[in-house]
């Protein structure tokens, strides 16, 4: 939460609840299915402000966006990352990586709209929003690098470009199956993979390549073939 203006003035209360009016009313507008075009114009109407107002706290639309996604951002942690911090044993790696794959599911689906957008402006080139995307990425890809036997002590090698596949792939799964404006123009006979079949093919190629890979570092470190 930012204790101050953009004419660095400490926020009052009144001011943090204007604040907090702004981003309230952006995530609503958001949220809504059919709502009219996101600008600052547009939420400075649904907020009840005069457009001018919002410049006092917001530079511009992409700021204002990450301050809506911030507490989003914060919870990745205990929605889905946890899961992949700790080492997956061999003897449960289907059901760790049935666990993670259900969990980040959950995760889009709970904020699909938001995390969709963010995808859409990234993909605009927006530098502050596609850097958020890339370090939100990042994290997982440094955990999953660790569960296919990477050393703590690099985050580059092949452990870590297989990890990135391995997700890249997952967020296009699951963005596919949150997107529900897509999934209403496929044929009946495909909507059914996205209601839990592509999820869990996304979870077991998830855990054949991490064994896989651990099963070449061991054969790598042995000297077998």
């Amino acid at each position: 939460m930012a204790d101050t203006n953009l004419q660095g003035q400490k926020l009052g209360k009144k001011g943090r609840i204007t604040r907090e009016r702004i981003i309230a009313a952006t995530r609503q507008m958001i949220e809504e299915p059919r709502s009219e075009p996101l600008s600052l114009s547009a939420v400075a109407r649904r907020a009840g402000l005069r457009t001018s107002s919002i410049y006092n706290y917001f530079a511009d639309f992409t700021e204002l966006f990450l301050a809506v996604i911030e507490p989003v951002v914060e919870r990745s942690e205990e929605a889905y990352i946890c899961l992949v911090r700790d080492y997956w044993p061999d003897d449960e790696m289907d059901m760790r990586c049935w666990q993670f794959v259900q969990a980040f599911h959950q995760y889009w689906k709970e904020n699909t709209r938001l995390l969709h957008l963010r995808n859409t402006i990234a993909d605009q080139y927006e530098t502050r929003v596609l850097l958020l995307r890339i370090a939100m990425a990042r994290k997982v890809i440094l955990l999953l690098g660790r569960q296919l036997g990477a050393p703590a002590s690099r985050t580059t090698g092949p452990e870590y470009d297989l990890a990135s596949v391995l997700f890249t792939g997952l967020e296009r799964v699951v963005t596919i199956a949150t997107d529900e404006e897509l999934k209403a123009h496929h044929p009946p006979s495909v909507k059914p993979r996205f209601d839990g079949a592509t999820l869990k093919q996304q979870s077991r190629l998830l855990a054949l390549a991490i064994m896989d890979e651990r099963a070449r570092t061991a054969q790598l470190r042995t000297g077998t073939k």
